[in-house]
């Protein structure tokens, strides 16, 4: 590749810095001199695809009117012939995945509140103009490179919706992360991107995305559940969250560091903490405006009023204003029906973020009453959109109650996120498989004209996969393997197939090539082999070689980009 070629009149192109499913990222340059900047530029082989250039300038129409320092700013776009391109800020430093893994995998609570805190303020600036971003993960998170807290910034918002035109629907965005309303085809709202801050929040305090919010520290536990409330009436706006976490953020700092992890913001010994017996105080409900009284039930997360903090709670949450979900300077006013009252106490509603029953037990000897309760479904991990999750009813437990069973087994599978590939028995053909946090992608071919893709779960130890034509897979599986019986073009073969790494694993590619419609699908396996099916205009045949490294095959003298089904990032999920 030259080291310098031109884009349109004003930039000229660099080196690639990034590559996605649809676009390349080059470091870019102005003739006019100043800074660096990344230009986005959309796949040659996807500039006649309608539906890809839409989501492309989705982003351009999200980001045009947004100016905040947590978000990657817009600065032009190009559009030259065949080439569509984002010109935008250039930030030299790692995504927030990198960085999490430079950091062992888990942060102290002042940098969990910090990051988390800028990322909620950057989405409540998206709310404000009416954009909902829908795919907030660590890997559309850049971290700034400097000294002090971490600085960092919002970028891909390929996927964001417009609040004004949010009844067409929403592309989506990645299982484990997205609203589980979004999933269930219910129009996108500001409160699906709460739902990924929740995520977020559980993921840099403890490493794990699909945490139970119980488990984190104290001062970050109630927000988190706050956060993931499986109505999405229910959760705060963007807005009030990013006040309590900066709050949050400048009050951890202040302390020795780590103290966050164990005393809450009005922990016991502050002033105006809880008297002995009342229970402790949570550092969030605790100052949320409106707050029903005792014996009233739990009030919405942004009930109305603004009642004085009590001493020792961050004050911008109890200053926090009344708002809808879509109550937004281009759609302002439009409020969803507010939750019915309830007239007894009663746990709150159940939430979506964990399966299964959540039991916090009181100790008579320290607190005369705990607040409990806390249940909840699978959530983000939906195979089929239209398979709405169910919630398990809530259980209170008294202070003098004993757990009648030990609790339940962590299910030592259930984040696992690793690529498996073999040779089909009988000489059926070639089998991998991705596995995702519970969620299974699969490709079986011959290498010749059979093939098929199957979709499902990947729970406890045991696969249950399907395709559109009729294939299936029932296995078991692990960390390092999976065996069981698949069944493809009515013929049914058992299957042993083991851990690979990358490069090994799944690509695919479509496009339109001399005026027909390719589709491809290769495995490479973990001795180098490469197994695929290429169709044109539905015709399967052999797939010509992949070039593995460049992530690109050359169809018909026309060179194509492929996407890795990649269980680690969620690529191709």
């Amino acid at each position: 590749m030259a080291d310098e070629e031109p884009l349109g009149r004003e930039y000229l192109l660099h080196e690639e810095i990034g590559r996605g499913a649809v676009a390349v990222v080059r470091r870019a340059t102005s003739r006019a001199g100043g800074p660096p900047l990344a230009a986005k530029l959309l796949r040659p082989e996807y500039a006649s695809d309608a539906r890809v250039r839409e989501l492309f300038l989705r982003e351009q129409a999200a980001l045009r009117d947004l100016d905040h320092p947590n978000i990657v700013g817009l600065r032009d776009l190009v559009v030259e012939g065949g080439t569509l391109a984002l010109i935008m800020d250039f930030v030299d430093g790692p995504n927030l995945r990198r960085y999490l893994e430079f950091r062992g995998g888990r942060l102290q609570v002042a940098e969990v509140a910090a990051i988390a805190g800028q990322a909620a303020a950057a989405l409540a600036a998206a709310h404000a103009h009416g954009v909902v971003h829908l795919d907030l993960k660590p890997e559309n998170i850049l971290v700034v490179p400097g000294a002090g807290p971490p600085q960092t910034r919002i970028t891909d918002f390929g996927v964001a919706v417009l609040l004004h035109d949010a009844e067409r629907g929403a592309p989506g965005g990645t299982p484990g992360y997205t609203a589980p309303e979004v999933f269930g085809g219910a129009p996108p709202t500001a409160a699906a991107d709460v739902w990924s801050l929740g995520v977020l929040i559980a993921e840099l305090a403890t490493g794990n995305p699909s945490m139970d919010p119980a488990a984190l520290p104290p001062a970050l536990a109630p927000v988190a559940r706050d956060c993931l409330a499986a109505d999405p009436r229910r959760r705060p706006p963007s807005r009030r969250v990013a006040a309590y976490l900066r709050s949050l953020a400048a009050s951890a700092e202040q302390r020795a560091p780590g103290i966050s992890d164990q005393r809450t913001p009005s922990a016991a010994g502050q002033p105006g903490s809880a008297p002995a017996g009342a229970g402790p105080a949570a550092p969030w409900a605790a100052d949320q405006p409106g707050s029903a009284p005792a014996g009233a039930g739990p009030a919405a997360p942004w009930a109305g009023g603004s009642p004085a903090a009590p001493p020792g709670v961050p004050a911008p949450f109890a200053a926090a204003p009344a708002a809808g979900l879509n109550d937004t300077r281009l759609r302002p006013g439009a409020t969803p029906p507010a939750p019915p009252p309830e007239s007894s106490p009663s746990p709150p509603p159940p939430s979506r973020w964990r399966r299964g029953p959540l039991v916090t037990l009181g100790v008579a000897a320290l607190v005369a009453a705990t607040l409990v309760g806390i249940n909840a479904a699978a959530a983000g991990e939906r195979d089929d959109p239209d398979d709405k999750p169910t919630a398990l009813p809530s259980v209170t437990v008294s202070e003098s109650s004993t757990p009648s069973s030990p609790p339940p087994t962590k299910d030592p599978v259930a984040n696992l996120r690793v690529t498996l590939a073999g040779r089909v028995e009988d000489g059926a053909g070639t089998l991998a498989i991705a596995i995702r946090d519970g969620t299974a992608i699969a490709y079986i071919c011959d290498g010749n004209r059979v093939e098929s893709w199957l979709q499902g779960t990947a729970k406890s130890g045991q696969l249950s996969l399907e395709g559109k034509d009729g294939s299936r897979i029932a296995g078991t599986f692990d960390a390092n393997s999976a065996e069981g019986d698949v069944t493809v073009a009515g013929d049914t073969h058992a299957f042993t197939v083991k851990k690979v790494k990358k490069p090994s694993g799944l690509y695919r590619t479509a496009a339109r090539v001399r005026g027909a419609q390719v589709e491809g699908s290769w495995i490479v396996l973990a001795d180098g082999t490469q197994v695929g099916v290429l169709s044109r205009e539905g015709v399967p045949a052999p797939a010509p070689p992949l070039d593995v490294s460049g992530g690109t095959v050359t169809i018909d003298g026309s060179t194509l980009g492929t996407t890795a089904i990649d269980a680690d990032s969620g690529e191709g999920f």
